[in-house]
C-alpha cells in the first residue's frame, strides 16, 4: 500500500497544483471508525453544503474500514468517497504547500450543529425503497408489529473502547436502566437496546423489550434503521444516538457528561447529567461551572480536580424517559439556560453551542435549584 500512494504522489502534485490555480477542489477524511462522528461529522457538513455555507469540488476518504458498511451506503450515494488511496494521498501533499486550508473540508464544529441547521433542513440521508422494505421485515422479524412506537435505548458501558481508558468517566451500568425500560414497556412502547459492544444483557424479560445488541451475528443494517425510525431516543451520549439525531429523532440524554459540551441545539431533546460530588458533597451548578469541569474530556481530569461522578438514579432516568414520553413540559427553564456557560471547545476553541434547544428533564433540575 506504501508503494501504492508513493506511485500516486504525482498526479497529486498536479491535482493540488491544479486547485491553486483556481479549481475549487477540497479533500476530507471520514472519521470512520466512530459512529458518533461518521453520521454527526457528515450530517453537519451535508446541512452547511445544503445551506450554501460549505462549498466546493469535494472528495472524501474513509479514515479506516467504516464502522458501518450501510452508514457507509448511504453516505456514498450523497458524497463522493474515493475507493481509491489517490484522495487522502492528495490530502497530504496539500497540507505540503501554503494555503492548504482552503482545499480542506472542514465542518463549523466537528459532529455539532451550531448554526441549527437540522431544524431547517430534511435529513441528508435516506433509505431506498427496498431498504424501507428490509427494515420494516426486520421489524416483524424482532417482533415489532406495524405501527407500533419503539425507543431506541443506548448506554455506553466498559465493553466500549476498553483500549480508551481516559473515557470511562462515561460509562454506565444498563442495569440502572431496566426501571425506564419496563415503565416505557407498560405504557406500549417497545424499548430496543442497541449497542455493537456491551458489557452484559439487560436483566429483565418483557416481550416488548428486545435486547437487540445481544443477538447475533449482529445486524448492522438494523442497527441503522432501528435508531432512524424511533419514536425517541434513550441514551448516555454515545456514538449511536448520532442517527436519531441525524434523522431527527428527539433524543433523551441521561448521565451526560462532560455537562457544558451538552447537545444544546437539537430540538425536542431533554437531558440530565451524572451527579458531580466533591469532598462528600454534590456540587452546585456554579461550582461545576466555577471548576471548569464541564470541559473535563478525561477521566484523569476529574480525578485530579478530586471530583467523583455519579451516576443517575434508576428513578431520575426513569422520571427523564417517561417526561420524553408524555411531551416535554412548558416550564420556564430561562434561569438555567441563562447562567448556564457558552464557552468553546478545549479542542478547536470555536463555540459549542447555537441557539438553545434542549430543555433539562423537569424533576431533575428541581434539585438543583
Amino acid at each position: 500500500m506504501k508503494f501504492l500512494r508513493l506511485l500516486l504522489v504525482p498526479f497529486a502534485l498536479l491535482v493540488v497544483a491544479a486547485a491553486r490555480l483556481g479549481l475549487p477542489l477540497r479533500f476530507g477524511m471520514i472519521w470512520s471508525g466512530r459512529m458518533g462522528h461518521m453520521a454527526g461529522n457528515m450530517e453537519c457538513y451535508l446541512c452547511e453544503r445544503a445551506a450554501g455555507l460549505s462549498k466546493g469540488w469535494d472528495f472524501w476518504f474513509h479514515s479506516g474500514e467504516p464502522c458501518s458498511a450501510q452508514l457507509d451506503k448511504m453516505l456514498r450515494r450523497v458524497v463522493r468517497v474515493d475507493p481509491t488511496p489517490f484522495a487522502r494521498v492528495c490530502a497530504l501533499v496539500n497540507e505540503l504547500f501554503p494555503g492548504a486550508a482552503a482545499h480542506q473540508i472542514d465542518t463549523a464544529q466537528v459532529d455539532r450543529d451550531v448554526h441549527n441547521l437540522f431544524e431547517k433542513h430534511p435529513p441528508q440521508l435516506s433509505f431506498t425503497r427496498a431498504e424501507e422494505a428490509r427494515g420494516e421485515a426486520g421489524l416483524r422479524a424482532l417482533g415489532i408489529p406495524a405501527g407500533a412506537k419503539w425507543v431506541y435505548l443506548v448506554v455506553r458501558d466498559s465493553a466500549k473502547h476498553p483500549h480508551l481508558p481516559y473515557h470511562s468517566y462515561r460509562n454506565c451500568d444498563v442495569a440502572s436502566f431496566e426501571q425506564a425500560a419496563l415503565a416505557l414497556a407498560e405504557r406500549g412502547y417497545y424499548v430496543v437496546r442497541d449497542g455493537r459492544q456491551v458489557a452484559k444483557p439487560l436483566g429483565i424479560i418483557h416481550p416488548r423489550i428486545i435486547d437487540f445488541a445481544m443477538r447475533a451475528p449482529y445486524d448492522d443494517f438494523m442497527s441503522i434503521y432501528l435508531g432512524a425510525k424511533c419514536t425517541f431516543c434513550v441514551s448516555t451520549g454515545t456514538g449511536p444516538d448520532a442517527i436519531p439525531l441525524l434523522f431527527r429523532r428527539p433524543v433523551c440524554y441521561v448521565n451526560y457528561v462532560p455537562l457544558e459540551y451538552l447537545q444544546t441545539y437539537h430540538r425536542g431533546s431533554l437531558a440530565i447529567w451524572k451527579h458531580h460530588e466533591k469532598d462528600g458533597k454534590r456540587m452546585t451548578l456554579a461550582e461545576i461551572y466555577e471548576s471548569k469541569c464541564g470541559h473535563f474530556m478525561r477521566a484523569e481530569e476529574f480525578a485530579e480536580a478530586g471530583i467523583t461522578l455519579v451516576d443517575n438514579t434508576p428513578e431520575e432516568i426513569t422520571a427523564a424517559a417517561l417526561e420524553m414520553a408524555d411531551g416535554l413540559s412548558s416550564d420556564d427553564q430561562s434561569a438555567f439556560w441563562d447562567a448556564f456557560p457558552r464557552g468553546n471547545s478545549a479542542y478547536n476553541d470555536r463555540p459549542l453551542h447555537g441557539e438553545i434547544r434542549m430543555r433539562i428533564g423537569r424533576e431533575f433540575l428541581k434539585g438543583y435549584q
